[in-house]
């Protein structure tokens, strides 16, 4: 059993913060608490004494922890890009979510303190997660979630609108009992194939394409030609367009390079602002959508989560 004397720990933290520009030196005391007490537990955690923390310090000054080439490449972080004599340490802060990285009452993301905190070439930029260079990198860990920029509570009212001018007649939500247009939610599938099935095809194409453009304004046609197969609603290319519209919309309404799924960071996927890799890789089943995230009751926007 060893002792980790807690003052000079934090001060050896603090230190490296400064260096790093993970903290300023004027930074509130409550975010130097919180990052202090966030690589402490992780070292703990890893079984380290403060020499050894010392070492890895040494490490990441001398570039040798971390290989940015996973910026690049992604798949399993821990096994080929961390060194492996602080895998364990590295796998104890990606779970650390300190308030001292993110808003005065937000905590961040998993594994942003870890790269920050173990590679020198890794910034915190005004907006976004991490920095390499000029490039901006967004993470996401696991119950990612593309979002579009619309609240639940106004994407249901103007869906409505549309089922209105259509004649047609709402679902009934679940929890709420509210009218909607819940096209998206599987449990309502048989209700909407009946409600189609009052237009003709080119109806039915312009009711969608119109629910569709609730979420951003936009026309979205080409979307519907896919999601029409031989004259007939097809719900699962309806659930990948729709997937791929909140991601445009994200990438659009955003300031990153790079949207990082950590998920566990074993199979970690890089993508980049290029909408069409992005909708190549949800064809292909790369991107796994998992379920939904329009909460039509809440002033929450709409999403989608998927890994």
């Amino acid at each position: 059993m060893y002792v980790m004397n807690f003052n000079e720990t934090a001060e050896v933290i603090l230190e490296h913060c400064f260096k790093l520009s993970i903290l300023k030196k004027n930074a509130e005391e409550k975010k130097k608490k919180a990052i202090i007490n966030s690589v402490i537990i992780a070292a703990l955690r890893a079984d380290m004494t403060l020499d050894d923390l010392k070492e890895c310090i040494l490490d990441v000054n001398n570039g040798k922890i971390i290989d940015c080439l996973f910026f690049k490449k992604g798949g399993n972080l821990f096994d080929t890009y961390i060194n492996s004599k602080w895998i364990k340490f590295a796998k104890e802060l990606f779970n650390q979510r300190s308030v001292g990285l993110g808003t005065p009452n937000a905590a961040s993301g998993e594994g942003e303190l870890m790269f920050l905190f173990l590679c020198k070439d890794i910034k915190k930029p005004k907006s976004g997660d991490l920095q390499i260079g000029n490039e901006i990198f967004e993470l996401k860990g696991e119950g990612t979630r593309v979002m579009s920029n619309i609240r639940g509570s106004d994407f249901r009212k103007k869906t409505i609108v549309v089922c209105k001018e259509f004649n047609l007649i709402p679902n009934e939500a679940n929890r709420t009992g509210l009218d909607a247009v819940e096209i998206e939610k599987e449990q309502h599938l048989d209700h909407w194939k009946k409600e189609l099935a009052k237009l003709s095809l080119a109806g039915q194409k312009d009711f969608i394409n119109k629910w569709l453009g609730c979420l951003d304004n936009e026309d979205h046609v080409d979307a519907v030609v896919k999601i029409f197969r031989n004259g007939q609603f097809i719900y699962n290319i309806f659930l990948k367009e729709l997937v791929k519209i909140l991601y445009s919309i994200m990438v659009s309404s955003s300031s990153f390079d790079k949207f990082i799924i950590l998920g566990d960071g074993t199979n970690v996927k890089i993508i980049g602002g290029d909408v069409e890799d992005f909708n190549k890789r949800v064809d292909s089943g790369e991107i796994i959508l998992r379920s939904d995230y329009f909460r039509i009751n809440q002033d929450y926007p709409v999403g989608w989560y998927i890994d």
